[in-house]
């Protein structure tokens, strides 16, 4: 055993480095190499090769890089990828802001450090909800794959991460739309609307208004989420002069999918004639946005514009709560009616953006379920007018199929 010694930093590292707490546990892991208090520049000339030097001095050694260092190539790699900002954002969220920290405070510098015990230990200070967790885990486990590919961690260190960790159960819920009557108080909520308290609310009536009734409109009969309609830029709108059909084109912001969809006339109108805000905001590029700020500050305005008028329209539960309302439930709105109108998944798929039509069967499929449920029973009715089946007595359950009877029929008469 080696005698334990104190020392200055001052002696071996320059300023600031020398009160510098994370480069002192680096020059106190190169002297635990080296076997004897050197300084990093003499230990370069005689220790490893120079191009490895830069390498040691930050990060100790290279084979066994720490935890700052796994971070940053696996958000480079992230970034070289080309992937979205939201999805960088959300990378950096877990592990610059999340892991990071958690790593200082327990005194972890190396990636081999990060055990099921201690990674299940910092999910447990997440505070976050099921869905949350669920997403951010399959982040972690990403991240360690990651680090296994690199050869910075040993083989099926990321597999059995996985199996320890076990799955997130996460509550499936029904999709939230407005009904038709739900829908109608909102729009009826927009002709008492102020966007400036200040502001009379008959002014409202033809400034205010119009605009949240605009957006509320677009969002319901094209699917467009919050975000890419309030982004909306004027260019995107097109008329066929042939047809006089209005339609848009866009790229959702979160996936990147290229998205088209006709606009009903009224919808088209609409926009064609909207307003100033009555702060006076309006821009030649955009519908809904001045243009100042990020998409993601108008977009927030937006939401809690929307506050302000599901509190206006005042939709309540079937037990007399107020039902939770948001701004995306007017896309669902649009999927859901237009699967039970008789579109096809794949067609609403397209036009939501979704880069699968797994993706649409997933959020939708009760919903789908009851569009194939009422074209079986519209194709048994006709069998019955054909005279093919017998027609039933009796009242049936909620969601209970029509019984089939088959009716004799002479054949080769």
């Amino acid at each position: 055993m080696g005698k334990r010694v104190t020392v200055s930093a001052s002696k071996y590292l320059q300023e600031p480095d020398c009160r510098n707490m994370e480069r002192g546990r680096d020059l106190a892991l190169l002297w635990e190499k080296a076997g004897e208090l050197v300084r990093p520049e003499a230990y370069a000339s005689t220790g490893p090769a120079a191009s490895e030097t830069d390498e040691v001095a930050r990060f100790g050694t290279v084979d066994k890089p720490t935890v700052e260092m796994a971070v940053a190539a696996y958000l480079k790699a992230a970034k070289d990828r080309r992937l979205l900002k939201v999805t960088l954002d959300k990378k950096r969220l877990v592990f610059e802001k999340k892991l990071l920290p958690f790593c200082a405070e327990k005194g972890i510098r190396f990636v081999d450090e990060l055990t099921l015990g201690i990674v299940q230990e910092w999910r447990g200070t997440w505070g976050v909800g099921a869905n949350v967790t669920y997403k951010r885990q399959k982040e972690v486990i990403g991240f360690f794959w990651f680090c296994e590919r690199a050869g910075w961690l040993p083989p099926n260190y990321a597999a059995n991460l996985t199996t320890g960790l076990g799955r997130i159960e996460v509550k499936a819920s029904q999709t939230a739309i407005f009904e038709p009557d739900e829908y109608r108080a909102i729009i009826d909520a927009t002709y008492i609307y102020s966007d400036r308290p200040s502001v009379d609310s008959h002014n409202s009536l033809t400034i205010g208004g119009e605009r949240i009734r605009a957006l509320t409109e677009t969002m319901r009969w094209t699917g467009l989420a919050i975000r890419d309609a309030v982004t909306l830029e004027k260019r995107r709108l097109t008329q066929d002069p042939q047809t006089g059909l209005s339609s848009i084109i866009v790229h959702r912001k979160k996936t990147g999918e290229p998205v088209y969809c006709p606009v009903p006339p009224h919808v088209a109108q609409m926009l064609a004639t909207l307003p100033a805000s009555q702060k006076g905001n309006t821009n030649d590029t955009y519908f809904f946005w001045s243009g100042n700020g990020t998409a993601k500050t108008i977009t927030t305005n937006w939401q809690r514009s929307y506050g302000k008028l599901f509190k206006l329209a005042a939709i309540k539960e079937s037990d007399a709560t107020p039902k939770r309302c948001h701004p995306h439930m007017f896309r669902d709105t649009f999927a859901v009616e237009s699967l039970l109108a008789g579109m096809k998944p794949i067609e609403v798929s397209m036009i939501l953006g979704h880069s699968s039509v797994t993706i649409t069967e997933k959020h939708y499929l009760p919903f789908v379920r009851r569009r194939q449920t009422s074209l079986n029973e519209s194709v048994v009715e006709s069998w019955r007018r054909q005279g093919i089946v017998a027609a039933t007595d009796g009242k049936r359950g909620p969601g209970r199929p029509r019984r089939v009877t088959p009716v004799p029929v002479a054949v080769g008469e």
